[in-house]
């Protein structure tokens, strides 16, 4: 399975984050070198620590799993709103599936980012 899941901004770094299988990636520019590995989808204070890493500026670790958090609540989002099709490369089922449960995890070890996963609206609202 394989979704792009949208721009992300920390403290004024841009980059576009990926989705492939459990794998989350972020890219800075479209070359291929930019891809940088960030972690799997079963522990994302990891992937917040290694996005911490890649930054120029000192980054608190809690900004980076926000952004984290608010990419996965985008990629929750498309989950739900489409529907399989042979073209796509994703089954919908996987995907909410992988990001349920990274949701639950980063939820269970940081409380506050329960607020962005609200199924009123959508998560950039």
């Amino acid at each position: 399975m394989y979704l792009y899941i949208g721009l992300v901004e920390i403290r004024g770094v841009r980059g576009y984050m990926w989705l492939l299988g459990r794998r989350l990636y972020l890219k800075f520019s479209w070359r291929a070198r930019d891809t940088y590995f960030l972690g799997n989808l079963a522990n994302p204070l990891s992937i917040a620590v290694r996005l911490k890493r890649l930054l120029p500026k000192p980054v608190d670790v809690r900004a980076a799993a926000y952004a984290v958090a608010r990419a996965l609540a985008m990629a929750k989002y498309v989950a739900e709103k489409c529907r399989d099709s042979p073209t796509w490369k994703v089954k919908t089922w996987e995907l909410k599936m992988a990001v349920e449960d990274a949701i639950t995890y980063l939820q269970w070890i940081w409380p506050r980012t329960t607020r962005l996963f609200s199924p009123r609206e959508p998560p950039w609202a």
